[in-house]
């Protein structure tokens, strides 16, 4: 695909800077298979793999500078020193194994491991070379029926042309490490249809592997991916007991002699004389506008594989526009009149590559500038001109919250510390800081540990227990750093999902939407008291349709649903304060889906749509409608976009696009062509934020 330099800055810092081969910048797949790389290559980070120094997956030629790492592939390490020790087979496995559950969590797999792509470090092996990663059950980049990787290091699956998946990597992970033991694959070599025959029907060869592997190994090497260890049982194994501390600076004092003088000599070799400078690549010219698109992902698989992209964003058009009611024609002056005199979408302020996630994907205002979760990482965005200023390594929605001038994140559960930790992130550089809180009666351990929001200098979390499976509602401080109180919730009841959708504070209250059980239409509801944390009330809500609410909707009284009825209940004590829709008429497209959509409340009015006949605003402290939308047909309303409201529109999302409803004359206004995921309105900022599935827009809100 590519070609890699060594490039050196002015100040010295040496990175690798991949560049996609000219002749093939006009193929479309092949700059999304580069552009997936780069995501890839940010999921694995630095600690696994090489940092993503900056790229530029769009370019003319595009390009990825990641850090440039002190070692050599394991394939020339063993040929310098030799088969590896047990111990240093086992260190480098369970460090390979957790690099691959990064990448698994979040829906990314490798596919084509072997020992070339692991480079032996003298702080541990580093996995780079993501050119044919993808997303979990991915085919739009490699049609199922079709075998890409190298034969020998195949999966079964994978060589069958099947789907490969965490489990393909197990297997190509454990023909790694049988090499660096033995010095030779599992598999043995020859011509690529023998190896492609013995890996779908031969028994590996075993021999040669230390005994104590050797049942490990076997069972990572199964030709049924279900009969596999997961990677993180793997880790476990390899590094032995569950409470072994990992040292990666002691992975030098595993490796032998000759691998380490071959580390030093690369070290050395990098600062003496320049080597011949080769020229930079000829820019290709970019693909028109009018070539094939590039091939769509599915967001639900691709939903994790997003951050790098945003790198490729910038002051790009939006989408395009059209305006409702009767179009332009030569039929007679008055349409045409008509349509002159109608407003006109506004033209975007900027726009971003940033792919959005299924829920969490609102716009976050921090300070004076934006974060939001793009996939696999959390970002800041300058909110003058939509580009990048930071990016943190967040992968999960619910590990992340601001108080409106900072940012907050959970430690990540893979780290080496066992406590449970808050941490700010920077609005610089995306690291994390030192820990404001850490709470050793919690696990950091626990992947669906949540920080649901910050607010006044107090931290509110779920989190499970250090010992025993028992999960609490918890109030840190942030000054202080301790604990203020804890009160027992319910733990995850669905695999996959975290214990609690969303939680919000609301004057003195802390108030939870609890996640449903598997095949539940039940929401629990619960507020607890700021102060000490007793539970004031507990409640169950129906809701319709496949997704439960993603978000809390509040002003200081109620909370707002939007189901068959629209609904307001009492904060004070959960009760039913008022529901609407028991009017005939309103009608739905489908029985299945509600008949109200997400709602908004906004300057006490609760903005929601009623089934296809379009907005209706009732007011929020009696339940009794204001008005409703004039005129809209031929609409079907996306009733999980909550609508977003400004001085003079209020904005709708349907399979149209984004409509603008004027709240004096009650009708539509304009179209802007965009297909929206989440609507985020910033009225002391003056934008309305649209989040696609893969770019954001910012327009003027009116």
């Amino acid at each position: 695909m590519g070609t890699v330099y060594l490039a050196r800055s002015a100040g010295g810092r040496t990175v690798a800077v991949k560049t996609l081969h000219s002749r093939l910048t006009a193929d479309t797949t092949l700059r999304t298979r580069f552009r997936l790389e780069t995501d890839a290559a940010r999921v694995i980070g630095s600690r696994h793999g090489a940092a993503v120094v900056d790229a530029d997956p769009q370019a003319p030629t595009p390009w990825l500078a990641t850090e440039y790492v002190l070692g050599p592939p394991l394939d020339e390490a063993v040929e310098a020193g030799g088969p590896l020790p047990e111990p240093a087979v086992r260190a480098l496995g369970a460090s390979l194994a957790a690099g691959l559950e990064q990448l698994h969590r979040s829906e990314v797999v490798h596919r084509d491991l072997k020992p070339s792509n692991v480079l032996v470090t003298a702080q541990g092996p580093r996995i780079i070379d993501f050119g044919i990663a993808r997303s979990f059950g991915d085919e739009h980049l490699t049609n199922v029926g079709s075998a890409m990787g190298t034969p020998a290091f195949m999966s079964p699956e994978q060589a069958a042309g099947l789907e490969h998946a965490a489990a393909g990597d197990v297997f190509a992970l454990a023909g790694v490490l049988v090499f660096a033991a033995t010095g030779r694959g599992p598999f043995g070599g020859g011509a690529p249809t023998d190896l492609l025959y013995r890996v779908r029907f031969g028994e590996p060869d075993l021999g040669s592997v230390p005994e104590a592997l050797r049942p490990l190994l076997s069972r990572c090497l199964a030709k049924d991916p279900a009969h596999r260890p997961s990677t993180s049982e793997l880790f476990a194994a390899l590094r032995g007991a569950e409470d072994a501390p990992v040292d990666p600076g002691g992975f030098a004092d595993l490796l032998p002699d000759a691998v380490l003088r071959e580390i030093a000599r690369r070290s050395d070799e990098v600062w003496r004389e320049p080597p011949h400078r080769l020229p930079p690549p000829v820019p290709a010219e970019a693909p028109h506008a009018g070539t094939a698109p590039v091939p769509g992902v599915s967001r639900r698989r691709l939903l994790y594989v997003a951050g790098g992209a945003l790198l490729g964003g910038g002051l790009l058009g939006g989408g395009a526009w059209a305006l409702l009611g009767d179009s332009e024609d030569g039929g007679g002056g008055a349409k045409k009149k008509d349509a002159v005199d109608r407003p006109k979408p506004p033209s975007p302020l900027w726009s971003a590559v940033l792919r959005c996630p299924d829920s969490g994907g609102e716009v976050m205002t921090v300070g004076r500038n934006l974060a939001m979760r793009a996939g696999i990482v959390l970002c800041g965005i300058n909110a003058e001109s939509g580009k990048p200023t930071w990016q943190a390594n967040v992968a999960e929605t619910w590990r992340s919250a601001t108080d409106g001038t900072r940012m907050y994140a959970l430690r990540g559960h893979q780290e080496k510390a066992a406590s449970l930790a808050v941490c700010e992130v920077s609005q610089f550089h995306g690291e994390l800081s030192k820990p404001l809180v850490e709470l050793s009666a919690f696990t950091g351990k626990e992947q669906y540990n949540q920080l649901l929001c910050v607010a006044d200098g107090t931290a509110y979390l779920v989190a499970r227990a250090a010992s025993g499976k028992r999960w609490y509602l918890v109030a840190a401080d942030l000054k202080s750093g301790k604990e203020r109180w804890r009160s027992p919730v319910d733990g995850p009841g669905t695999e996959g999902v975290p214990p609690v959708l969303s939680g919000v504070v609301v004057g003195s209250r802390v108030v939870l939407c609890g996640s449903p059980s598997t095949d539940s239409h039940f929401i629990g509801l619960s507020a607890h008291d700021k102060g000490h944390g007793r539970q004031l009330w507990e409640m169950s809500e129906t809701f319709t349709g496949t997704l439960p609410p993603s978000r809390l909707v509040t002003d200081d009284r109620n909370l707002y649903f939007g189901a068959e009825n629209l609904t307001a209940r009492r904060l004070s004590d959960g009760g039913l304060e008022w529901y609407f829709g028991n009017r005939p008429g309103a009608g739905d497209r489908a029985r299945e889906e509600r008949r109200f959509g997400a709602p908004t409340v906004h300057d006490g009015v609760v903005y929601s749509t009623e089934g296809d006949q379009g907005l209706v605003a009732v007011d929020a402290a009696s339940g009794t409608l204001n008005w409703q939308e004039k005129g809209l047909s031929g609409r079907k309303n996306k009733r999980d976009v909550a609508p977003a409201v400004g001085k003079r529109y209020a904005y709708c999302a349907d399979d149209k696009g984004l409509r603008a409803i004027d709240l004096r004359t009650r009708k539509a206004v304009w179209t802007y062509e965009t297909e929206p995921v989440v609507l985020t309105a910033d009225p002391q900022g003056g934008r309305l934020y649209v989040r696609q599935e893969k770019r954001t827009v910012a327009l003027p809100l009116a």
